[in-house]
């Protein structure tokens, strides 16, 4: 078996269907390097410039907000791209019980189940960091849920805390026997005691999203 390769997609349209292409479609758009996934508030619209107006995420005075918009932010057009199904339909732009939101292809085989993970770094070793729980899992402000098979079952989704291997997501019910397309979707939620963060923990760019998986 050999090392089987990874391409990620994102669904920018309001089309619940799966990816047809693993280099993108009509609806789904490749991650290319130096793309990043980034939460905005529900000012920032698909198709804002990145040199454009920055308009960040908003803590809530009290208890728990998800925030508004997931972008990836493609640096080749050099403009914002709404994925317009992430998340539930509390912030009210576009998500709720849907399923072909985010995409991992893989091209063949692999000898585990391959798992969704979140990391401080892309050493891949911890998972420390005030975004991914400050060492508690539990409270870690990235929040999915698998729907490679199905949807996620509720418009108000809780989804799993992404957290190194903590707590993470299987992906599949099993390892892949050949090439599959894989799905999740995914929201960020924020609370009142985020306040006390440092600028640094805010805008930290070390941060990844790992799909991890073995082969032989």
């Amino acid at each position: 078996m050999s090392r089987p390769s990874v391409n990620f997609l994102f669904n920018i349209s309001t089309n619940d269907t799966p990816c047809t292409n693993p280099a993108g479609d009509a609806n789904f758009l490749k991650l290319d390097t130096g793309d990043v996934l980034v939460w905005r508030n529900g000012q920032q619209n698909g198709g804002d410039l990145l040199s454009g107006v920055t308009y960040p995420t908003l803590i809530p005075e009290s208890g728990d907000d998800e925030a508004d918009k997931l972008f990836l932010m493609d640096y080749s057009a050099g403009e914002y791209q709404h994925i317009i199904m992430a998340g539930t339909t509390a912030p009210g732009y576009g998500g709720g019980n849907k399923r072909y939101v985010c995409c991992a292809w893989f091209s063949g085989a692999t000898a585990t189940v391959p798992y969704l993970e979140a990391y401080d770094d892309d050493s891949h070793e911890t998972w420390a960091s005030k975004p991914l729980g400050d060492g508690t899992p539990a409270n870690s402000c990235f929040k999915a849920v698998t729907t490679t098979n199905a949807v996620p079952g509720s418009a108000t989704w809780t989804g799993t805390p992404l957290a190194g291997t903590a707590s993470r997501i299987t992906l599949d019910t099993g390892p892949l026997v050949g090439a599959k397309y894989l799905y999740w979707n995914i929201k960020q939620v924020l609370s009142d005691w985020m306040v006390n963060w440092d600028t640094a923990d805010w805008y930290n760019n070390s941060l990844v999203f790992a799909v991890h998986f073995t082969y032989s």
